[in-house]
């Protein structure tokens, strides 16, 4: 039988490009995706599940697994208030590893961001860096956090300023060599490629940082 993956935030930038190469991977038999409400789905292999993310715990034999990938994540202006931030960032991915040890999910696979520190004065990277502290005190045997630059993709909203910043990393990511080479603009596609590579290996309890991420992601998968 082949495996059950679940994402959360598959409609994402990241979430979107992994569904679809689960859904490629042989080695899957089943995508769930869990949606805030309902999406026109053509991908194959996949059950939808509609509900809200404050109430995980009603859909708990729904989202019964063998890995979980968390794509979930926002910014500051979309979100409005530090708290609607902190419920994206950090509250739903500790559920959702809450979640995984009461279904007995033993891979999590989580994106989160380059620079993410517990102890940082920024609060996006301080709010991503709790996120992963916590979620390590659940005690997931294989949990994986993914931390990438800034993201290159097609989105389905529109970000000026982040628009602006894709076109300077994309001008001049040449300069980011050596030790900036971590922060140079990587795409969506290649992280989530680089998860579900991760996925397979099964490498414990790991942190990827951007140029790691762009090293495996960038490999020709093999099934």
């Amino acid at each position: 039988m082949g495996k059950t993956a679940c994402i959360f935030g598959s409609t994402g930038l990241i979430g979107t490009q992994l569904h679809l190469l689960l859904s490629q991977n042989e080695s899957y038999e089943r995508i769930v995706v869990f949606n805030r409400s309902a999406q026109s789905i053509t991908i194959p292999k996949t059950d939808q599940i509609v509900g809200e993310y404050g109430s995980l715990l009603e859909f708990q034999n729904k989202l019964k697994a063998d890995e979980y990938y968390c794509c979930l994540g926002t910014t500051m202006k979309k979100a409005g208030t530090k708290e609607a931030f902190e419920f994206v960032d950090y509250h739903l991915p500790v559920s959702i590893g809450k979640l995984a040890v009461l279904n007995q999910v033993e891979n999590v696979f989580v994106v989160s961001s380059i620079g993410a520190a517990a102890q940082s004065k920024n609060f996006y990277l301080r709010t991503k860096g709790r996120m992963e502290e916590e979620m390590r005190k659940a005690g997931i045997k294989n949990l994986c956090f993914f931390r990438p630059s800034m993201l290159l993709g097609n989105r389905n909203e529109s970000r000026f300023g982040e628009s602006l910043g894709k076109i300077f990393m994309k001008i001049f990511g040449f300069v980011f060599i050596g030790k900036l080479k971590k922060y140079k603009a990587i795409e969506a596609e290649v992280v989530a490629r680089a998860m579900m590579k991760v996925a397979e290996a099964k490498t414990g309890n790991s942190v990827y940082i951007s140029d790691e991420i762009q090293k495996i992601g960038s490999m020709t998968f093999e099934k």
